[in-house]
């Protein structure tokens, strides 16, 4: 057999085998088809270690994804940060996985006090803690790692959001607060636009609202229309007043 033949029956084999090779593109076709085939199964089905998607139409929109694991806010953002591939591929995504990556961070974070400092989202000895002994991830210290490991975050909570960009390169994630404290992740929304513009925004995650002197009556109303709440009072059927408005928005958070 000559040299030519030897290379063209070679080529002709990895050819064939490119299907089947562990490489970034097939892992991504691998998990879209696992993804389709997984979409109608209950969060609460017996594979509790797998997550759930929501949507198939990967033309028009990402999948929300929703782990099932209990801390869903520290997967997604596991997910955030080390991709779908990655996720899939961890094989004990359990309590003992969970605390460990968890432990490692309490060291990372002690050698970035200054973006703790900086973004003031919690204290150290807060975040610490959250991590080595709490449970779950709570949103404080959720942003604070977005922070570190330069994330950009749309994080959705009910009629209202809070935006974090660390960068104008990297993609945007899009964190959904869904019932019973689960959370739903997507990339690149293309509802990214109309969640800023219909959602009333916070500029403080702890303060969602400042004094009532800091705000037009016209600024007030606008809030109100985004958190759908009544401008109208009910008892008289006239508008309600400046005061009225800042009670109620107080009342809704």
């Amino acid at each position: 057999m000559t040299e030519t033949k030897e290379n063209e029956n070679y080529n002709d084999v990895m050819k064939k085998l490119q299907d089947y090779i562990l490489d970034e593109a097939n892992i991504k076709k691998a998990l879209e088809m696992k993804i389709g085939s997984t979409n109608n199964k209950p969060i609460n089905g017996k594979d509790s270690n797998k997550a759930t998607y929501e949507k198939q139409d990967f033309s028009k929109k990402p999948a929300l994804f929703v782990p099932r694991e209990k801390d869903s806010l520290f997967w997604c953002f596991y997910l955030m940060k080390h991709g779908n591939a990655k996720y899939e591929m961890l094989e004990h995504k359990n309590i003992l996985t969970e605390k460990k990556i968890k432990i490692e961070y309490v060291e990372k974070i002690r050698k970035e006090k200054q973006t703790v400092k900086t973004y003031k989202f919690a204290t150290l000895t807060h975040i610490e803690n959250n991590l080595a002994n709490e449970n779950q991830l709570d949103v404080k210290t959720f942003l604070t790692l977005c922070a570190i490991e330069n994330l950009n975050v749309l994080f959705v909570k009910n009629k209202t959001y809070y935006e974090l960009l660390m960068n104008d390169i990297n993609e945007l994630h899009t964190l959904h607060l869904l019932q019973n404290y689960k959370y739903g992740h997507e990339i690149n929304p293309t509802g990214a636009e109309q969640i800023k513009t219909t959602l009333y925004k916070l500029d403080n995650i702890d303060k969602p609202i400042k004094a009532m002197s800091g705000y037009k009556l016209s600024e007030l109303v606008e809030i109100c229309e985004k958190l759908a709440i009544d401008i109208v009072n009910k008892d008289t059927n006239k508008s309600k007043n400046k005061k009225e408005l800042y009670e109620a928005i107080i009342q809704y958070f």
